[in-house]
């Protein structure tokens, strides 16, 4: 029962925050407005890229139990938003190395999901074996 209401809080708290997450990054005027906060659309776009990479973690831990990956699957996917956010966004301010040293930081979690998933995959056919 207890891993039931857990999966269920897990299920609507990833709903909830890809839902604020899409509308910070997708439409921050409207959200601002929404919440009486002063309009700053890069803010908003990098708010919106870790409520996303939040929520993906969510739904990754309700499909697999490993918290190295489901950790990594997070992170990846907010840092590869958060990459795009300063590529769009360049003209607001900032360096423009910013998408090359941020998206270098996405890769290299991506580069760990892949390396743990084999991992996981090996270490898993070895226990079927035994």
């Amino acid at each position: 029962m207890a891993r039931s209401v857990t999966n269920v809080v897990v299920a609507l708290s990833a709903l909830y925050t890809l839902v604020f997450g899409v509308w910070m990054w997708g439409w921050p005027q409207s959200f601002a407005e929404y919440v009486n906060f002063p309009p700053h659309e890069h803010f908003l776009h990098d708010l919106g890229a870790f409520h996303v990479g939040i929520g993906i973690a969510l739904v990754a831990a309700l499909v697999w139990r490993d918290a190295i990956l489901v950790v990594l699957v997070g992170l990846a996917t907010a840092g590869l938003i958060h990459t795009a956010n300063h590529a769009m966004d360049s003209h607001l301010g900032g360096a423009a190395s910013d998408p090359y040293v941020i998206g270098a930081q996405a890769l290299v979690a991506v580069v760990g999901i892949v390396l743990r998933a084999r991992h996981l995959r090996v270490s898993g056919a070895k226990e079927q074996a035994r």
